[in-house]
């Protein structure tokens, strides 16, 4: 294999073009004695509150910095009697009580505006308007991950090297076991050094994947002003369980360009590389930084992998026993122990094998941590999986489970409503074949801008327990700024009805994506949606509300009182909406507020949302009208017969090796998977059958979009 530059922040094992083409500078005085020296632009959890930025003063006497401003990414001007001691700090933040709490001493300000989470630049002025610093910093290669929202802050190496360039700035030290925003402010940076560092660049690894046994070569470009002592690779090898001592080689020099080779290793273990530069000053560089989230390249060493009809996932914990501890699998709840947290650096690795190429791609020091039934992986922002940060690979104890969700988001996204991308993944952990398990995208930031949303809003995910609205949706973004949103919208849905609670339905939600989301549900008989599992997102940009679902495994006809192979499609179009009841309920008692022991095992009151949407009058009518051209257009033989068919096809082989796996009988889990593919094809073609005899699909009209103006 051809070896490839690597780029900084995605490198790990794969060919990446790298970027830092760095100009070396000298270790002279920069513009002014007052420089920008540390920067905290993305706290965890998008806590924009606690941003802040440090100045520090090189100079030996005390800087009078009345009248100075900070501009660009924020706006702040120094009041009068603002001085920095000599060799001192000034730290300016967003908020200076929640800076207080949370590093225990008063920083100035605040400063307006906020710095961008992706990229910003920020200059220091005098009080003449003279640029005295600057700095345009980036959250992606060559620029550190681990400032952009990780808990890292950016810390300048050298404070008498010029700013502009990423070779003069690193991240802070993760902190240990938590996200929690670290950071040096007020104090020297944890990364100073007097001068400026040599600069490593132009980093390629041949090959990217190695083969058992195959030797692995390093090229890099290092160079430094003051002359080189020692240029070192230093590697180790990782695998299942284990991460043996580190091992140093001396690089040979051919001008600026040095090189060094690792000899070859076994078969299905990770080679971490790092290179350490020293210079004649004993100034050290560690390439990559030993504080970001991936402190060395990776190099997966693998055995050929065979093109299939479902791709490969291969888990390894590395060092990471106190998430296995207490795991079941196959079964149907399996959690973390009491206690655990996620440390700042995954130390996990999940390879990916294509199933059309069979070429595996490496995703090295993330986190990967158990969840009901199965792992949730969660990957690097500059490194997702096919635009995923996060998935769920989930171990159905049913295999119509994991037929029937793939087919939901599928409808879903038929409809035009945004859905969840799910795969079928033959996993292995630790080497054990644990045979094909369902891929779910986790919705999260990402899968809001893969939705074509704006990402920076409240997400919540509603689950029916838990006391009341608030404790019912959990929220995964913002967590900081609470539920008033949510609280806000449902209290005025209850309080208005007819026209006035439609304008507030107007107002606030997408009204099209929501009528989609229920009609969905409708086609669907998902009994289990309309008070629990789904998202809610409200777009602080547009005002808009609209929703997601989520745990569609008890679609398609299957509710938990289901005997066989028996489908259940006649859910009533009044389900979900205030006022409905179950089946068989006394007309003169009030419908109840509770699911458990009352009428049909499947049915649930309303959700907070859906009791009055789905009664308003006109927002009915939409919902009525969607469901009915869903149902004719959607929904239909033409349309899912043949998803049907291609699915069990691809599946089939995995059905087998399962069955193989688990001791049973391949034939009786082939002939099961066949009457499970029968029984999807049976939910639709009754469910089409039940709603279009209903008097309310019946008289449904068309789809009248002018009122949503």
């Amino acid at each position: 294999m051809r070896g490839a530059a690597l780029n900084l922040g995605g490198i790990m094992s794969f060919v990446r073009v790298a970027a830092v083409l760095s100009v070396l500078t000298a270790c002279g005085p920069a513009p002014g004695a007052v420089v920008l020296n540390e920067i905290l632009y993305h706290a965890p959890d998008d806590l924009d509150g606690l941003q802040f930025i440090e100045l520090y003063n090189t100079d030996d006497a005390v800087v009078d910095l009345a009248g100075w401003k900070l501009t660009r990414g924020v706006r702040y001007t120094f009041p009068r009697e603002t001085k920095i001691a000599a060799n001192g700090y000034l730290v300016i933040c967003k908020d200076p009580a929640l800076f207080k709490k949370h590093y225990g001493f008063d920083a100035a300000g605040p400063f307006e505006g906020s710095l961008g989470h992706g990229r910003d630049r920020l200059d220091l002025l005098d009080a003449r308007g003279r640029k005295v610093d600057s700095v345009r910093y980036g959250s992606r290669a060559p620029w550190p991950l681990a400032a952009d929202g990780y808990s890292s802050s950016l810390e300048r190496i050298c404070p008498t090297a010029p700013a502009d360039g990423p070779e003069n700035w690193a991240p802070s030290p993760l902190r240990d076991g938590t996200r929690k925003a670290a950071g040096t402010p007020g104090k020297q940076n944890a990364n100073y050094a007097p001068c400026l560092p040599p600069i490593v660049s132009k980093v390629v690894l041949t090959p990217t994947r190695a083969a058992p046994k195959e030797e692995i070569k390093v090229e890099a470009e290092v160079r430094s002003r003051e002359g080189l002592r020692q240029v070192e690779l230093c590697y180790r090898v990782a695998g299942s369980g284990f991460e043996k001592e580190e091992a140093t080689i001396k690089m040979k020099a051919e001008g600026e360009k040095y090189t060094a080779s690792v000899p070859g290793q076994k078969a299905n273990q990770i080679v971490r590389l790092r290179i350490h530069a020293v210079d004649t000053k004993g100034t050290e560089r560690w390439f990559p930084s030993e504080h970001d989230l991936r402190p060395a390249l990776s190099v997966f060493v693998h055995e050929p992998f065979r093109p299939g009809k479902v791709p490969l996932g291969l888990v390894i914990n590395i060092g990471e026993a106190e998430f296995r501890a207490g795991q079941r699998e196959g079964g149907r709840f399996t959690f973390a122990p009491p206690g655990a947290k996620l440390p700042a650096r995954g130390r996990c690795a999940f390879v990916w094998v294509d199933a059309k190429t069979g070429n595996p791609e490496l995703f090295d020091f993330i986190q990967v941590t158990p969840r009901n039934a199965g792992r949730k992986v969660r990957f690097h922002k500059d490194h997702p999986l096919s635009g995923m940060t996060t998935i769920n690979l989930i171990y159905e104890y049913m295999d119509r489970f994991a037929l029937a969700e793939t087919l939901a988001y599928e409808v879903y996204r038929k409809a035009g409503n945004a859905a969840c991308r799910t795969d079928f993944v033959r996993t292995w952990v630790d080497g054990r074949p644990l045979g094909f398990q369902l891929l779910i995208e986790q919705p999260n930031r990402s899968f809001l801008r893969h939705a074509g949303l704006h990402s920076d809003g409240h997400l919540y995910k509603c689950q029916w327990f838990g006391a009341g609205l608030v404790g019912q949706h959990e929220k995964k973004t913002r967590p900081h700024d609470g539920h008033d949103d949510l609280v806000k919208l449902v209290d005025q849905l209850k309080r208005t009805k007819g026209d006035e609670q439609w304008a507030v339905i107007k107002k606030n939600f997408d009204v099209e994506q929501v009528a989609n989301y229920f009609a969905v549900n409708m086609l669907l008989s998902h009994w289990d949606g309309y008070f629990n599992n789904y998202f809610a997102y409200h777009d602080i940009r547009t005002g808009k509300w609209t929703m997601y679902p989520w745990d569609q495994d008890k679609t398609w006809g299957f509710h938990d009182g289901i005997r066989g192979y028996e489908v259940f499609f006649d859910m009533p179009v009044t389900f979900g909406m205030a006022g409905d009841v179950p089946p068989g309920w006394p007309k003169d008692q009030p419908p109840p507020q509770g699911f458990f022991g009352v009428g049909s095992i499947w049915w649930r009151p309303g959700g907070h949302f859906s009791k009055p949407l789905l009664a308003n009058p006109t927002f009915r009518k939409l919902f009525l009208a969607r469901t009915k051209e869903l149902v004719e257009k959607v929904y239909t033989q033409d349309v899912f017969f043949p998803l049907i068919k291609a699915m069990g096809e691809r599946v089939e082989d995995e059905v087998r090796l399962r069955a193989e796996l688990r001791r049973e009988d391949p034939k009786q889990a082939l002939e099961h998977l066949r009457r499970n593919l029968d029984s999807l094809r049976e939910h639709l073609t009754k469910r089409r059958k039940f709603l279009l005899e209903q008097d309310e699909i019946k008289n449904a009209g068309k789809f009248d979009r002018s009122v949503l103006k």
